[in-house]
């Protein structure tokens, strides 16, 4: 049985990370060359792959980020967004392996170097955050015992 301390801590998360992945893609989407050469000095993707990553991506996560918010395809968007982290997760630890100091990307230009142990720990909490909705989401759809 859901209590109502439950429901509303799934609400303001669900409402929180929306609204940080609206945030997050409208500071990448406004400056989308700055967003390519975060993209690029991780040296992962080719040049073309990641120019049309810094055009794209920004549009998905405000995307997701409304899907969470509204909860309209809100599956699909929680989905979405824990992937996302989990690829963002693995190029941090990437670069971080490979001793880069660079931007992380993450909030467009605003932030500066990495502290690569903050932004994982903040990438764990947030993909904790996701799971924990993940959780939530399939309860909702198991069907009801008789």
């Amino acid at each position: 049985m859901e209590t109502k301390v439950m429901r509303w801590t799934s609400t303001i998360l669900r409402l929180l990370a929306g609204g940080l992945f609206i945030v997050t893609g409208v500071l990448k989407a406004i400056d989308p060359a700055a967003f390519l050469k975060a993209i690029e000095n991780y040296q992962i993707l080719p040049h073309l792959v990641a120019l049309i990553t810094a055009y794209l991506l920004p549009y998905l996560e405000i995307f997701c980020g409304l899907g969470l918010v509204f909860k309209r395809l809100y599956a699909g968007a929680l989905i979405w967004l824990t992937g996302l982290m989990l690829v963002f997760m693995a190029a941090l630890i990437s670069a971080w392996a490979r001793g880069l100091n660079i931007d992380c990307g993450c909030f467009g230009s605003v932030v500066g170097h990495s502290d690569y142990p903050l932004a994982l720990a903040r990438d764990f909490l947030i993909l904790a955050v996701f799971c924990f909705l993940l959780c939530r989401q399939l309860l909702e759809w198991r069907p009801a015992s008789k």
